[in-house]
């Protein structure tokens, strides 16, 4: 699985990262609903001012009675309301080049937000520290009992049915020795075992009698535990699923708006993808944001009836991924916050409650350099409101 396997990196210097990329994109942003807004502010003003201008003169040409006066005015009304059209053309235009520029550097920077994500989960110390509590050969005293009881096991195994089962099931699935999981049809077996051997330790085995008990008490404990964390890693199965297909469609969008920019994939690449200078890259999508805003001004003027629809559906797909994006990190958050229910489950526990609070204290920072990278609601909220409504 991808979240819970591969390079096992994710963490503070990686949420750093993340949390420096989105400061940049931010700016970017920013920077860019300024201008935006600004220009939609002097535009407007200038539609008010023609607007009461044209009511003015209207005014005046109902209280003039010379032909002469009211050709004039009437020529200078027409240049106004061309004024006037022109300025509503111009608001238009500079809210669908702020609107484009702003789905663009959120597109871009998906991929800088998908990958540490993709890696996030196989977080070393957490995961290391969840997978070995299940390992009973982590527990004093397992592994040289587990010897005399595999030695009992293969020499009566002909004689007992159930402890032929386990003999298979372990050459099957793995021997516990090298850590197999305790769960499923194994453990039930593996159980089986246990209780015949004990059953059959004479009265002078009691030291060994006491030990095998402890074992079984053991086993019993890292099988539920080790089930109980299986149905929470489940939701990572369908996780991996949908951040395959989110990076499927950020490969789709992000080829496709390239494409309709004129921007070559491979100077992009190596502008943006491949760049590790981080303010080199925001030289770059500035750049970028000069070509997105030339763009729609030559779509407007070669295609005057449809210019608009070349970039809504392209805008309304970004902002649907980026909610969905951002409904992943929400997915994420809370399955790593299920943890929390496995370790209070077990914190009492005899045998593996000892190790809970080491768990905890790993999860609590794992948890804390997740959400310093990603705030899913925040990101979801930014998503739903990205654009500008002229």
């Amino acid at each position: 699985m991808i979240l819970l396997s591969g390079i096992q990196a994710f963490g503070q210097t990686d949420s750093i990262k993340v949390s420096l990329e989105q400061s940049l994109k931010q700016s970017l942003l920013k920077s860019i609903q300024v201008k935006t807004d600004s220009m939609d502010d002097q535009l407007g003003t200038k539609l008010t001012d023609l607007d009461e201008r044209i009511q003015m003169l209207d005014k005046s040409l109902s209280q003039t009675s010379s032909e002469a006066q009211k050709i004039e005015k009437l020529i200078e009304r027409v240049k106004l309301i061309e004024d006037f059209q022109q300025a509503e053309k111009d608001a238009e235009l500079n809210i669908y080049q702020g609107n484009y520029q702003s789905a663009i550097i959120n597109l871009v920077s998906m991929e800088r937000e998908l990958r540490p994500l993709i890696l996030f989960s196989a977080a070393r110390d957490f995961f290391q520290t969840l997978n070995a509590i299940g390992n009973p050969t982590q527990y004093p005293g397992f592994n040289n009992w587990y010897k005399g009881f595999q030695a009992y096991v293969e020499e009566n195994k002909k004689d007992n049915p159930s402890l032929s089962v386990v003999s298979n099931l372990v050459s099957l699935t793995g021997d516990l020795s090298a850590g197999t999981p305790i769960f499923g049809t194994f453990s039930q077996a593996l159980f089986m075992g246990m209780s015949n051997y004990i059953d059959n330790l004479g009265k002078r085995d009691k030291k060994l009698k006491e030990q095998s008990q402890q074992m079984f008490e053991l086993v019993a404990e890292l099988g539920q535990y080790t089930n109980d964390k299986n149905l929470i890693e489940t939701e990572w199965e369908a996780i991996d699923t949908e951040l395959e297909e989110l990076k499927e469609l950020y490969a789709q969008n992000l080829d496709k708006n390239l494409k309709i920019l004129g921007i070559d994939k491979k100077e992009f690449e190596r502008r943006y993808s491949n760049e590790n200078d981080a303010n080199q890259r925001y030289e770059y999508l500035n750049e970028l944001t000069n070509i997105i805003a030339n763009r729609v001004r030559t779509e407007r003027e070669v295609n005057a009836k449809n210019w608009k629809n070349t970039f809504y559906n392209e805008m309304a797909e970004i902002q649907s991924l980026k909610i969905r994006f951002g409904g992943i990190t929400f997915r994420i958050s809370e399955n790593i916050s299920k943890y929390n229910g496995l370790i209070d489950k077990y914190k009492e526990a005899k045998h593996i409650g000892p190790r809970m609070s080491d768990l905890e204290t790993k999860l609590n920072s794992l948890k804390s350099a997740f959400d310093t990278a990603f705030n899913p609601l925040e990101y979801i909220n930014a998503a739903n409101k990205m654009y500008k409504v002229d």
